[in-house]
């Protein structure tokens, strides 16, 4: 990366709270990257079943996507710190208890039902610490690059959790593999809580004539239109992931279908990092329109079913787009829903990008099972490009107004 590059991260870090904020938030996050696997072998070891451990694994993803928007408007209405402490502590709760029927071998209902408890509490720290970058730093260029580094750390938690999630797996059972995102949700969520940015987020009843008083955000066609890209690159994300594993025969192992995943994501944080460093023209509904269509077109490649070698640099390229498109999103949103609404807005957005991962999994799995990959990936793509049409065109009639634009106080 190029030194001047490289000054806009450390500048940005090295304002006042930011790097501390940052950090806390991070390790608390972290848990989110650990729970899957150990979740997935506890819920099989009670069930003796793969297909309940899917359903178990289903049941706190379900949790933790739909009812966000809920947990979004209540810290939107009682504050972050009240309510972010009640949801870290429920959450890591609900991992803690998890492990012990696990080790205790409770029956695969008890599993299945602290599961989707467990998705249910789960804290969106991720979304506070977004908002809380519009009180760290108030400028929108380095905003952008608090959100871009964002962006990244997260990606690199996703890719590295996993993979320690299963060395641990190798020596312990899940359940003692549980308590640790328990143990690092707890840490760090509470501390986090503890920041100043948080303390700020006081919450309480959206005053008449405030700014986004009265508004439903989803009866908004302006913002629905600023969510569809963000649906659209969880859509994208998972079109890859059924696709490229359903092309592995023709890849020649598993282990090329990991290394093509990793290339992925890989591109997605490069593209991230050079997001935040350099000044890109154009107002962010053009940046996430153009955004959008390039993911799209990289990723319509895979119709191509080519090889391993054209495969990952295809996937590179069209990952490069994937975090700047989430970075935009998470930009625009907050400013157009007004100062009352920012963990909702933000919470929007994290909800679209897993709605359409999950929907986009799903007829992904049954269009390739019935028609095969090209096919499907003719399908998903098409249907995203309009998607992202449709959004521009909503944008360009209606814009988001003059009001949206302005920045919250430093009191929220």
């Amino acid at each position: 990366m190029p030194a001047e590059r490289r000054r806009a991260y450390r500048a940005v870090l090295s304002r006042p709270r930011v790097l501390t904020t940052f950090a806390l938030s991070m390790i608390g996050r972290s848990a989110y990257a650990l729970v899957f696997l150990p979740l997935f072998y506890a819920a099989q070891d009670a069930a003796s079943s793969i297909a309940f451990a899917g359903i178990a694994v289903a049941a706190y993803g379900a949790g933790a996507t739909f009812l966000a928007p809920l947990r979004a408007w209540l810290i939107d209405r009682a504050g972050a710190q009240t309510m972010l402490s009640i949801l870290v502590l429920s959450f890591s709760a609900s991992l803690t208890a998890l492990a012990v029927a696990s080790l205790v071998a409770s029956p695969a209902w008890v599993v299945l039902a602290l599961a989707g408890l467990a998705g249910s509490v789960a804290p969106p720290l991720g979304p506070t610490m977004r908002v809380a970058w519009r009180e760290l730093l108030p400028g929108r260029d380095d905003r952008t690059v608090g959100l871009s580094l964002d962006s990244v750390v997260e990606e690199l938690l996703y890719l590295a959790g996993p993979a320690v999630a299963g060395l641990l797996l190798a020596g312990l059972a899940p359940g003692y593999v549980m308590l640790v995102p328990a143990v690092l949700v707890a840490i760090g969520g509470l501390l986090f809580v503890r920041t100043s940015s948080v303390a700020q987020m006081r919450g309480g009843l959206v005053r008449p004539g405030a700014q986004g008083a009265g508004r439903a955000l989803v009866l908004d066609p302006r913002f629905v239109a600023l969510l569809l890209p963000a649906l659209v690159a969880g859509g994208i994300s998972g079109l890859v992931s059924v696709a490229v594993p359903a092309a592995g025969a023709n890849l020649g192992s598993t282990a090329t279908v990991g290394i093509a995943l990793g290339v992925f994501a890989g591109g997605s944080a490069v593209g991230g990092l050079l997001y935040g460093a350099v000044r890109v023209p154009g107002s962010p509904v053009q940046q996430l329109t153009a955004l959008s269509v390039l993911l799209v077109v990289g990723a319509s490649g895979l119709a191509l079913s080519p090889g391993t070698t054209a495969l990952v640099a295809l996937l590179g390229s069209a990952g490069l787009f994937f975090s700047p498109v989430m970075i935009v999103a998470y930009l625009a949103a907050p400013a157009a829903a007004g100062e009352h609404q920012q963990n909702a807005a933000t919470t929007w957005v994290n909800t679209s990008h897993n709605l359409g991962s999950t929907l986009v999994s799903a007829v992904a799995g049954i269009a390739i099972q019935h028609a095969g990959i090209p096919f499907a990936v003719v399908v998903v793509c098409g249907a995203a490009l309009g998607l992202v049409l449709l959004s521009a065109l909503v944008l360009r009639r209606d814009p988001v107004g003059p009001p949206a634009a302005k920045e919250p106080s430093a009191g929220r």
